[in-house]
């Protein structure tokens, strides 16, 4: 690596944090980059975790998509949007949801809450050395590779000033361009009747479905938690389901469960029709509940030709170990997969990253980058599931990560590796959280018996 490298990291989420503290302690850091810059829209670290407040102003809108033959273009009028409600706890104990040697606070909920958990980030984020720049409050409007110098050209939106980077990590998260599956008659429903359908992203609590019937479509962790929550307030819930639900057993007594909708049909009583033919009727309120698209808007270069970094938003590809972009691994990708655990993830990746972008160690070559792709395409599959690491997967993935680096644990960042206590952990968290889940049903069935909407319940 010749000349002092300048590094810039798009996001000051958990995925941001956990790269900049990794890079920020190789040996000698302070001298050997340029800069370390954390470009962050928001006022502040923590990512989604900053919790925007009312969203009853937030415009959502649906139209036919270019890029998606199987999905619906999803638009809104708030550029900082976070996905958190009002009541957002965790999926996750305690115990895991956190860094390296920095615990959450004792008297912490066992599934924190929104609140805990940015508190935490912003308490984390000063554990970092003053040397890394943070850059709140500024959104990055374009991303450029300069062929002729082998920069990256970085253009903010406040100032309209340019940058020019070596290396640049992509931690904005996958959280922001919602996933609305396309299904006939779905964007005449919404043009006849554009309040009535919504996605996961645009909740905030329970005060618009009071005596509605609601069709949620999706069975995962936020379609049970938001469905849980309108129990309190709705006429009826409908899930659609398309699988086995993340944690069965919980909500099925208390909604009416059908498989994958696949016509909406407005004018015959506000209806739709499953896949086997059952026909629901009078419908007041649609939520999708259907999870996120991969998208970098900023992103000009290589996003488009056949070995472009995105197509349909379903998953991104031509990455090894779903991190370097191999075409140009100056291009690294933080965070990406599915069903992790994000601060241990972060943490995993992150002390790889810095030890090759310090020059500790190197990359493989193009080729056997190439060849470990292809291999994780034909073990994982070259679509939506090219990211998903459930079942341990994502444990299996930072102790590789952990091989990585060995010879080189002496000096600079080292993450936890998972042992079996570990793993134990993050196998019971599953069962942890139904239990969590199969309280809070029988809660918002007494908040609904009171006459009362859905407010956190305490937790031990």
């Amino acid at each position: 690596m010749s000349g002092v490298p300048k590094v810039a990291i798009i996001g000051a989420g958990p995925l941001g944090l956990g790269f900049a503290k990794a890079i920020a302690a190789e040996p000698n850091a302070k001298n050997i980059f340029g800069s370390i810059d954390v470009y962050e829209r928001r006022p502040q670290a923590g990512g989604l975790w900053n919790h925007t407040g009312d969203k009853s102003k937030v415009t959502f809108a649906l139209s036919e998509s270019k890029a998606n033959k199987n999905a619906l273009k999803v638009t809104d009028n708030d550029p900082h949007l976070s996905p958190m409600y009002k009541h957002t706890e965790t999926n996750i104990v305690k115990d895991m949801m956190r860094y390296k040697d920095y615990p959450l606070p004792a008297n912490s909920n066992t599934f924190p809450n929104r609140s805990e958990v940015l508190n935490y980030l912003l308490d984390y984020q000063k554990t970092i050395p003053d040397f890394v720049n943070f850059k709140f409050n500024t959104k990055v409007q374009s991303l450029l590779k300069n062929t002729d110098n082998n920069k990256w050209e970085l253009k903010t939106a406040e100032s309209g000033e340019t940058q020019n980077y070596d290396k640049v990590i992509l931690a904005h998260g996958h959280f922001d361009t919602p996933f609305v599956p396309k299904a006939e008659g779905l964007l005449n429903w919404f043009n006849k009747d554009p309040t009535s359908v919504s996605h996961a992203k645009y909740y905030n609590d329970v005060e618009r479905f009071k005596d509605q019937k609601v069709l949620i479509i999706g069975n995962s962790a936020s379609g049970i938690d938001i469905s849980t929550q309108l129990l309190t307030v709705a006429k009826g819930i409908v899930m659609s389901c398309v699988g086995e639900p993340m944690f069965k057993g919980v909500i099925e007594d208390s909604t009416e469960q059908v498989d994958r909708v696949i016509k909406y049909d407005f004018e015959n009583n506000r209806s739709v029709t499953t896949q086997s033919g059952k026909v629901i009727s009078g419908i007041d309120k649609i939520l999708f509940c259907t999870g996120y698209l991969y998208e970098v808007p900023f992103l000009k270069s290589y996003i488009s030709g056949p070995k472009s970094l995105i197509t349909d938003g379903s998953h991104l590809r031509y990455l090894y170990k779903q991190l370097f972009y191999i075409p140009d691994p100056s291009l690294i990708l933080a965070g990406l997969p599915k069903s992790i655990i994000p601060f241990p993830f972060a943490e995993a990746q992150g002390q790889y990253v810095a030890r090759i972008l310090s020059g500790r160690l190197q990359l493989p070559s193009t080729e056997d980058m190439y060849a470990d792709y292809e291999r994780e395409v034909a073990t994982r599959g070259n679509g939506s599931t090219f990211h998903i690491m459930g079942n341990l997967k994502d444990a299996q993935y930072c102790n590789d990560m952990y091989e990585l680096i060995k010879g080189t644990e002496n000096e600079g960042f080292v993450a936890n590796f998972w042992d079996e206590q570990m793993m134990e952990l993050r196998k019971k968290t599953g069962e942890i959280k139904k239990s969590r889940f199969n309280v809070l049903v029988k809660y918002a069935q007494g908040l609904r018996e009171q006459g009362k909407p859905f407010v956190a319940l305490k937790q031990n």
